[in-house]
């Protein structure tokens, strides 16, 4: 049996603003609304939001291993017409 840790796991909301590519085959393109720095593009949805929680975690651990503040966008970015909205939740 795998022992429970019974330390409390952050977990953020990565609001994402994803434009989808304008023909087949082409590139879908992520950004993290609170966090415009945090973007990643992929060939299919779910590459490219795998592909920005990757990149969004390392986003808030970095600030936190350097003792720093995180630095979000405030407001939030919003999306543009061709963008549609997603909501990730992120365990670190």
């Amino acid at each position: 049996m795998i022992p429970l840790s019974r330390e409390p796991v952050a977990v953020y909301d990565c609001h994402v603003l994803l434009r989808r590519p304008a023909e087949a085959g082409g590139t879908f393109q992520a950004r993290c609304a609170a966090a415009p720095s945090v973007s990643a593009e992929g060939p299919t949805e779910r590459e490219v939001l795998q592909s920005l929680v990757i990149r969004f975690k390392y986003f808030i651990q970095e600030h936190q291993t350097a003792g720093q503040e995180i630095p979000w966008q405030s407001p939030e970015l919003s999306p543009e017409p061709e963008e549609v909205e997603r909501w990730v939740s992120v365990h670190l």
